[in-house]
């Protein structure tokens, strides 16, 4: 059992061990391991254009949004959510993208709420945001 463990230590600590300080990650493995107690780590290549979904018209816009019109439109969603199903009024939905040659990404609510980007980039080949209250929305993703 105890080989199996450092095992699992070395080929994990090979793989992310350039991210965070080599102890400081196999404390927190074994922590993990050892008391079920989970902690995060963040990677720091990921892309951070520093994006900021933005309220206009009622609607959010994410990305380079000036020139968008129906006929540049790649995706269209309906998110609806169940509102007999739902115990918490503060219940966050994320949605992530992954499409290519993506410019713009815009969500549209029939009720006053909060997007913001959680990782990726609105123009660029992926992102998630997160849709807060989300009941009844719209995300769409033009090129």
């Amino acid at each position: 059992m105890l080989i199996k463990l450092l095992c699992v230590v070395v080929i994990v600590g090979a793989c992310v061990g350039e991210y965070v300080g080599d102890d400081e990650y196999v404390d927190a493995v074994l922590d993990m391991l050892l008391n079920g107690v989970s902690k995060e780590f963040e990677q720091s290549d990921e892309n951070d254009s520093g994006e900021v979904p933005v309220l206009t018209g009622g609607i959010w816009k994410c990305g380079r949004c000036d020139e968008i019109d129906e006929t540049r439109l790649i995706y269209s969603e309906v998110n609806e959510v169940d509102a007999d199903t739902l115990t918490d009024e503060s219940l966050d939905i994320q949605i992530g993208l992954s499409l290519p040659d993506m410019k713009c990404v815009t969500v549209n609510s029939d009720v006053a709420g909060v997007v913001r980007r959680v990782a990726g980039a609105c123009s660029g080949e992926s992102v998630t945001l997160s849709v807060a209250p989300a009941q009844h929305f719209t995300v769409q993703v033009y090129s």
